[in-house]
């Protein structure tokens, strides 16, 4: 059993690391990392984790005509060769309740399963306004009730030797049936949200939008799946964007057993010195 990671980025310097890391010590054998006209410290940054084996690739890809995003992820798939591809954003974490590393999670997937949905839980500012330096897991730890409709979007694994067509949220599969993390069958009402929520075996942390001064930044980067040159690039993140991801209902720390030996391996990672192998719960 085998696994990728792969995401885009753009301007994303503060939050690399600690993506990466967490990426790798959950499991993941592979971390692709296509990054798209930056003018930050992004592409140093990745250079460093490739040069650290925390990434294994990190790919430019600027001036792309087309969707930045939908390309960087049919290359990525085109060229996958592990068992399974997930594709997530750098704001997002993924979150295997049973602290089960990635792969053995995926092993336990029925056979004739080729994609597997992962609701988001979309977390909120917990109060904050400004960028604060600390990880983003510690930083924001209040989350969307079940109830919000916007968790039914889904991130995925999937079998890219059976992929019919990329997607970003879910891709659309010639081959085998997909299912929810918990191995219930999945149904969708659109492309990308399921029908109903389940966060029982996994969810998908999502800090879409950080602080107010973090969700500014992230309206100056545009929406990554449009080019450049398109009207709409810089017009999806508005206010009424970030006050419907603002959901700050319940406190969420299910990922702080695995913050004492993040933090180690970031000071590890700034110092120069990594071990960068998968951590054991």
């Amino acid at each position: 059993m085998s696994s990728t990671l792969c995401a885009i980025v753009k301007n994303e310097a503060p939050y690399l690391a600690e993506w990466a890391l967490f990426h790798r010590m959950i499991g993941f054998d592979r971390i692709v990392v296509y990054e798209n006209d930056s003018n930050d410290s992004t592409p140093e940054i990745l250079g460093r984790l490739k040069r650290a084996g925390v990434i294994d690739e990190h790919i430019g890809w600027s001036n792309i005509p087309a969707s930045p995003q939908f390309t960087a992820y049919v290359d990525a798939m085109r060229k996958c060769r592990t068992d399974w591809i997930m594709f997530l954003d750098a704001d997002e974490f993924l979150n295997i309740k049973s602290r089960a590393p990635v792969n053995d999670f995926l092993a336990g997937v029925a056979r004739d399963v080729s994609c597997v949905a992962v609701n988001w839980r979309i977390f909120g500012s917990s109060g904050q306004t400004t960028f604060a330096p600390g990880l983003v897991l510690e930083r924001f730890t209040r989350a969307a009730a079940p109830h919000h409709a916007v968790n039914r979007h889904v991130k995925s694994f999937f079998r890219p030797r059976y992929a019919a067509s990329v997607h970003m949220h879910a891709p659309v599969m010639a081959t085998g049936r997909s299912a929810l993390a918990s191995g219930e069958p999945l149904a969708m009402e659109v492309r990308g949200i399921s029908d109903r929520l389940d966060w029982s075996a996994a969810q998908v942390n999502h800090y879409y939008g950080k602080s107010l001064e973090e969700y500014a930044a992230k309206r100056r980067r545009g929406d990554a799946f449009l080019p450049s040159d398109d009207a709409r690039k810089f017009a999806r993140h508005t206010d009424q964007m970030f006050r419907a991801h603002d959901l700050n209902d319940e406190p969420d720390d299910s990922l702080a057993w695995i913050l004492p030996e993040l933090k180690h391996r970031i000071a590890a990672f700034e110092a120069g010195a990594l071990c960068n192998g998968p951590i054991r719960s």
